[in-house]
């Protein structure tokens, strides 16, 4: 088995009866939520229809090889035995710049009374990259609030049991929304799956609730493991066989699965260490109350130099470049050095 195209390829066939829900699954569905729909209603669809009216509203053929991997995992579920005949619950879309919030949600039916939430992660957007870096200061954050408002909708309706996952800034929202419910609703949470998720900027160790979910989650993270270890979350980590280098590995397409799960590792790698080491450094080297401050700085660079997606760091012109520069000269030493890890890691 190699990453998780393959898997839904070659285990796709398997109904649940056949093959019980695992994490591979968890991750299928989360890339199934982590697609921007835009205006699409998904609320009422089978993946099966979701993906017929996302290929319809993007003029794109079932065959395209300009498919990202996303879309071919879409295509792929919608004509599988496994997830096609799913139905999507609910879908929210939320975004708002004043808040700084990208907020989206789908909730699965996977049986008569079982459901799976799940929460997006990061998008390309210098806001919900901005948004991310609103965790170092902020607990909770716009996004983090909607998160257990949405869980709490959904633990509300009867005899219901509910499991939520999420990939990155997704997993610190299903980790998050879980440890925050009340105890009624928390006996009705079934699992967290958090993959590659950041922690909190305090200590939730010993937080009632986080102990409440403790043995309900499962946290995994990738050998060349950075966002995973951001703010030093305390979950006992599950680590997966990387393909892809370095940071490059918080894309789960670049984790090895096997036809029943993850591919384990023995532990992090020595680029996790260091490079987590250099960001928790930066981020504990700041006092939680200045922290709001060099965070809008920091991406005050990005804004007046016209970059508003991660892509444009990947791509940029001289005059960008330029703009950069000067830009950074201002910026407190922290900041440089951070901006410069973020420019390096990317390019």
């Amino acid at each position: 088995m190699d990453n998780l195209i393959t898997y839904v390829k070659f285990r796709g066939d398997l109904s649940f009866k056949q093959q019980k829900f695992n994490e591979n699954d968890a991750m299928v569905l989360v890339i199934v939520t982590s697609i921007d729909y835009e205006d699409l209603d998904c609320t009422g669809m089978t993946i099966a229809e979701l993906s017929r009216a996302y290929t319809d509203l993007n003029k794109k053929d079932e065959q395209d090889e300009c498919l990202d991997d996303k879309e071919a995992i879409l295509k792929l579920a919608a004509v599988s035995a496994r997830y096609k005949d799913i139905p999507i619950e609910r879908y929210v879309r939320d975004i708002d710049q004043s808040e700084e919030k990208t907020f989206y949600a789908m909730t699965f039916t996977m049986g008569r009374f079982e459901k799976i939430v799940v929460f997006r992660g990061t998008d390309g957007s210098i806001l919900s990259w901005k948004e991310n870096f609103n965790t170092i200061h902020t607990m909770p954050t716009p996004g983090q609030y909607s998160a257990l408002k949405y869980l709490q909708e959904d633990l509300s309706k009867p005899f219901v049991k509910v499991s939520v996952a999420g990939h990155s800034k997704g997993g610190n929202l299903a980790v998050y929304a879980a440890m925050s419910l009340d105890d009624k609703l928390r006996k009705k949470l079934k699992k967290v799956y958090a993959f590659d998720a950041p922690g909190f900027p305090e200590d939730i160790s010993e937080k009632l609730g986080y102990l409440a979910i403790k043995d309900r989650l499962e946290a995994y993270v990738p050998e060349s493991c950075v966002i995973g270890n951001l703010m030093k979350p305390p979950f006992e980590k599950i680590v997966v066989k990387g393909i892809g280098k370095g940071v490059y590995q918080h894309d789960m397409f670049n984790w090895e699965l096997t036809a029943t799960g993850i591919s384990m590792a023995e532990s992090t790698n020595l680029f996790s260490t260091e490079l987590s080491a250099k960001v928790n450094n930066w981020i504990e080297g700041i006092p939680l109350e200045d922290r709001g401050r060099v965070v809008g700085e920091l991406f005050d660079v990005f804004s007046k130099n016209g970059i508003t997606h991660i892509t444009d760091l990947m791509h940029m012109d001289l005059k960008k470049i330029v703009g950069i520069i000067k830009c950074a000269t201002l910026l407190s030493s922290e900041n440089r050095t951070l901006l410069g890890i973020i420019i390096k890691e990317l390019r």
